[in-house]
């Protein structure tokens, strides 16, 4: 338990008066107190399909202001570099690989003075035999390789060994960018999660090179490197594919709701009698409101209605017909297990603002729109929403969805 409370975000500030892009992105990530880490870390949180800079608060509270900072870049350059979404160097085992990454972002330039005495550092302790500072993850990779293949026995060894997730000269966490060991539904969270972080990680750069388009002024990168930066806006870029139809399955899973009934159970052995407990059953309560204007095209509704057959194996869907309005007369249920073709009853104008309205004031625990984008912002959703578009929607919507997931089918 932690005894006394620690916010990280009070030393934030620090971050927002010399490190614009930092700030930023600071801002988009949750920070999470826990002593299930001695140390601090950038990790994946599964549960909550994002992730989020985790630290003792201890641990945190133990250094000077400058090391604080120091501590925070160095976890959302892990970030910013592509280290928890995409791990690029697969061929070495996950310790040398986390010390080569570590190598590469204390040795910049703006990280060397403020280091800590535990982080990895060419031409510190155990990493004397490195004599280059600010070269690439790879380059030290390489170099740890090379050591490792002359002295199987002495790699490894040195100040930092014996953390979870932590090697010689590591002081942060690397136990859980969320790689190895996923079931195939995590997998997909995962995905999902490294996309948002990519979208945080674009919105920072952008802020930091033409400012937030709203008329605010470029906030500049302060101590970050051009180099640097051209590597982050190349991690940023970086484009990955994901199964629409999973992404769908996993969106209602997700949003899947917790029916809890008390009742009463044998206690074991070892505490005879009786006790009162609960049992929990599970049902998706899922709104899906089909776009039945005459813009979007009958290629997407069949493909739509393709996987939702799919997806009724395991959850039923109330299916919402809508243009301008909701045409509550074809409301209907698909029941689970049940197939059905697909059909266009209406072919009117637009308003997303309708179904969410209807979605609003019943008690759904998720909201997929199925449509073309071609209408304008709607009202706030009172549950999680998903967008389903097809190329031409998500090449010219008339709004972005701010905080809501928007899912391509190429």
């Amino acid at each position: 338990m932690i005894k006394k409370e620690y916010k990280i975000d009070q030393d934030v500030y620090h971050l927002l008066r010399d490190e614009p892009f930092f700030a930023l992105l600071s801002r988009q990530l949750d920070k999470r107190a826990t002593t299930s880490t001695s140390t601090a870390g950038i990790r994946y949180n599964p549960d909550r399909v994002c992730y989020e800079i985790v630290y003792n608060p201890d641990f945190i509270k133990s250094h000077t202001r400058d090391q604080k900072k120091w501590i925070l870049m160095h976890e959302l350059y892990h970030a910013s570099l592509g280290h928890c979404q995409y791990r690029t160097m697969d061929h070495l085992d996950r310790q040398m690989a986390n010390i080569a990454m570590d190598l590469a972002i204390n040795s910049m330039a703006n990280m060397r003075d403020n280091a800590l005495d535990i982080a990895c550092m060419p031409g510190r302790e155990p990493f004397e035999y490195i004599d280059r500072m600010g070269q690439s993850a790879e380059w030290y990779a390489n170099k740890l390789k090379k050591k490792k293949a002359e002295d199987p026995g002495g790699f490894g060894k040195g100040k930092g060994q014996g953390q979870p997730g932590q090697g010689a000269g590591q002081f942060d966490d690397h136990s859980d960018f969320g790689q190895g060991g996923l079931t195939e539904d995590e997998a997909i969270g995962k995905q999902i999660a490294d996309q948002k972080l990519d979208e945080a990680i674009g919105k920072a750069q952008r802020g930091c090179d033409v400012g937030d388009g709203k008329g605010g002024q470029r906030k500049g990168w302060g101590t970050v490197s051009q180099e640097t930066q051209k590597l982050i806006r190349d991690a940023v870029g970086r484009k990955f594919k994901l199964d629409p139809k999973k992404v769908l399955a996993s969106f209602i899973k997700a949003s899947v709701a917790a029916d809890k009934k008390t009742s009463v159970t044998k206690r074991n052995r070892r505490l005879p009698g009786k006790k009162f407990g609960r049992r929990t059953e599970h049902r998706a309560r899922i709104a899906i409101s089909i776009d039945q204007s005459g813009s979007v095209s009958d290629e997407l509704l069949y493909r739509v209605f393709e996987w939702l057959n799919d997806f009724a194996k395991f959850a039923s869907f109330t299916v919402v017909p809508f243009d301008h309005k909701v045409f509550e007369e074809k409301v209907y249920v698909w029941s689970k297990g049940e197939k059905r073709k697909k059909e266009r009853v209406l072919c009117g104008g637009t308003d997303f603002s309708a179904p969410t309205e209807f979605v609003n004031k019943r008690n759904f625990d998720g909201h997929i729109i199925v449509t073309d984008m071609l209408a304008g912002q709607p009202v706030r959703s009172n549950c999680q929403r998903l967008w389903l578009t097809d190329t031409h929607g998500g090449r010219c919507p008339c709004f972005r969805p701010i905080g809501e997931r928007l899912l391509i089918l190429d």
